[in-house]
């Protein structure tokens, strides 16, 4: 964070502790983990001693074909194969259950990660992206862990003790394989280094492309509304233009480079004829040990091969691994300067604030690294969306005595609703404090804090589940009885019972089966269901009608007898019954006062409540 509390764009991981990070996850569960790989090196040590047997075989029928050793040769072969696939059967389901347990920790993660992001954060972040980043990318991390639970234990320890093997079978072939070996791999690191690049802008096009999915899904009206259904498929069709593209070229680097890489070890095999022929003419070693290095290097281009896989899978994987990791450390919702030996308070709220000084501005430093797609694939600048402007708040000071009704006026844009989000932190002051019962918000518990402020925003956002229980959302272990009063209260209760399946109906998703005003009330039920000692209502009547509106204040006026209630408001029916009005004008306090006195000598205040003759608001 900055000093003054806007989030900073954290340093990209790199690829390697990324994975680190990533493969961490394994250590939650030893016990699986361990096992697994105690059965992987069970299964190398059997296929490492089946070339020991084919070579003592070829060495037994070349010095006495009819050797009686010859049939205890086969049998302990046989039976070395026969326990390494039943070993195979029993590693398959728990390396599985393993690598699906660990995933299921990472999603968990970065679920947990995704929660506690402040405000702030969201706002600079691109749903469309967040989607990718924990869907997909958390998906390909899979394939990682089992690389890092099969291929690449087999493939460390395969050529280890491949390696040790043709050595102490003969010297020289074992120094020619390494002399071949070693260009080999080396080659392919150089060719990998330039393949991660590659793979990371894969994922960005991909995200890219699922935010244009996801706009469009959430905005299918608008779209609809301004029929722009063409464009939008063309603007789809570019991003995934776009993606595939990228990923074409990823897949042909890597496809058009490892066969060259196998064509560098496989000269290893003649030389091995050659050289090796030549020790056996001479009695240095056996023909049963010239066909064991000839086993062990065949099965070393075969790992070579699998080293290509890997390598396609770590560099795609490790892509998704930064993406993924940027989600896991990206900074917290802090709980404020207390020290984390210090005890916040958790007291009850009595609800009397005082703003000092308090200044407020939005940032628009991204959340995430990203991918600009107006600009060519080498520019990896991150991006976010610039605020509509920067200075919300600028030094209020005011105070509001517990119970009191606050009304906040102003012109769009004057800051009313970022006043509102500082209150329950959703973001904290740029500069100065706000008091709460005389203790700095920042000293309160921010969970007793935000239990204590029932919320009405201004847009209503309903889950996909039963009426009942979005109106109980704050306390789902509310009695029915209850929920319904705070549903009487809310003037919901009529056009509920009317449902079908009444508190029991399932709304679509974001409540659209409902219609603005009935999704305003029962976001007013939500918020009187945990009786707050401070509402916040962001132009909670915005959406109703004015016969509605008139019920929904006289039951309000009641039930917020004895709260702090900030009310953001248009309409003068609303204002003219607050203990306080305060003016807002470019996020400054201009004015505060009652209605008659802030008709007679703010300007500001006229402009926006003066009367007509027939005594509604100007327009």
């Amino acid at each position: 964070m900055t000093e003054n509390g806007s989030p900073i764009l954290r340093q990209q991981p790199s690829p390697l502790g990324a994975v680190r990070r990533v493969v961490g996850f394994l250590g939650r569960r030893p016990g699986w983990t361990a096992l697994s790989i105690g059965l992987l090196l069970l299964n190398i040590g059997i296929e490492l001693s089946l070339p020991q047997f084919v070579g003592a075989t070829i060495t037994a029928l070349g010095a006495a074909p009819s050797a009686p050793s010859l049939g205890g040769l086969v049998g302990i072969f046989l039976g070395l194969v026969v326990l390494r696939a039943g070993v195979g059967l029993v590693l398959g389901p728990i390396r599985n259950r393993t690598a699906q347990a660990t995933l299921g920790d990472i999603r968990a993660a970065v679920y947990d990660s995704l929660q506690r992001r402040p405000f702030q954060w969201h706002d600079n972040a691109r749903t469309g992206e967040l989607i990718s980043r924990a869907g997909t990318d958390v998906g390909r991390l899979q394939e990682l862990l089992f690389v890092c639970l099969l291929f690449g234990v087999d493939v460390a320890t395969g050529l280890v003790g491949t390696l040790t093997l043709i050595f102490l079978t003969s010297p020289r072939l074992g120094t020619m394989t390494l002399l071949a070996l070693i260009p080999t791999v080396a080659t392919m690191a150089w060719f990998a280094a330039q393949l991660q690049p590659r793979w990371r802008r894969v994922h960005e096009r991909h995200g890219a492309m699922s935010t244009v999915i996801q706009e469009n899904i959430a905005g299918v009206r608008v779209v609809k509304a301004f029929a722009r259904e063409p464009a939008e498929i063309a603007k789809f069709r570019a991003r995934r233009s776009e993606f595939l593209r990228e990923l074409g070229e990823a897949v042909n680097f890597w496809a058009a480079r490892v066969p060259f890489a196998q064509f560098l070890f496989g000269l290893a095999v003649p030389l091995t004829l050659w050289m090796g022929g030549g020790e056996v003419l001479r009695g240095a070693i056996t023909l049963g040990d010239l066909a064991k290095v000839l086993v062990y290097q065949m099965a070393l281009g075969g790992r070579i091969g699998v080293i290509g896989q890997i390598t396609n899978i770590l560099q795609n994987s490790s892509s998704a691994a930064q993406r993924v990791v940027e989600l896991l450390d990206a900074p917290a919702e802090r709980g404020g300067p207390v020290p984390e030996t210090s005890k916040a308070k958790v007291g009850p709220l009595r609800g009397a604030l005082e703003f000092e000084g308090v200044s407020f501005h939005y940032t628009a430093e991204p959340s995430l690294q990203v991918l600009e797609t107006s600009k060519p694939p080498a520019d990896t600048r991150p991006t976010a969306p610039t605020p509509s402007r920067s200075q919300a708040l600028d030094s209020l000071s005011f105070s509001v005595p517990a119970g009191t009704t606050v009304a906040i006026v102003g012109p769009t844009g004057s800051g009313k609703s970022t006043l509102l989000s500082l209150i329950p932190r959703f973001h904290e002051p740029t500069r100065g404090r706000i008091l709460l019962d005389g203790t700095d918000l920042r000293d309160w518990d921010r969970d007793t804090l935000r239990r204590g402020i029932g919320i009405v925003f201004q847009e209503t956002f309903l889950f996909s589940a039963t009426l009942a229980e979005n109106i109980a959302l704050g306390r789902p272990d509310a009695p029915r009885a209850e929920i319904e009063a705070a549903a009487r209260a809310a003037r919901a209760d009529g056009f509920i019972r009317e449902l079908p399946q009444g508190y029991d109906t399932v709304i679509g998703e974001r409540g659209i089966s409902l219609s603005g005003g009935q999704r305003q009330r029962i976001a007013i039920a939500r918020a009187l269901m945990i009786d707050p000692r401070i509402l916040l209502l962001d132009d909670a009547t915005s959406a109703v009608d004015p016969s509605t509106e008139q019920e929904i204040r006289e039951a309000m006026r009641e039930l917020c007898r004895g709260r702090t209630t900030f009310v953001v408001a248009q309409r003068t029916a609303t204002v003219r019954t607050a203990d306080a009005i305060l003016v807002l004008q470019e996020g400054r306090l201009v004015a505060q006062g009652r209605h008659d006195s802030l008709l007679a000598d703010c300007p500001v205040y006229r402009d926006l409540f003066a009367e007509t003759p027939s005594g509604s608001p100007a327009p």
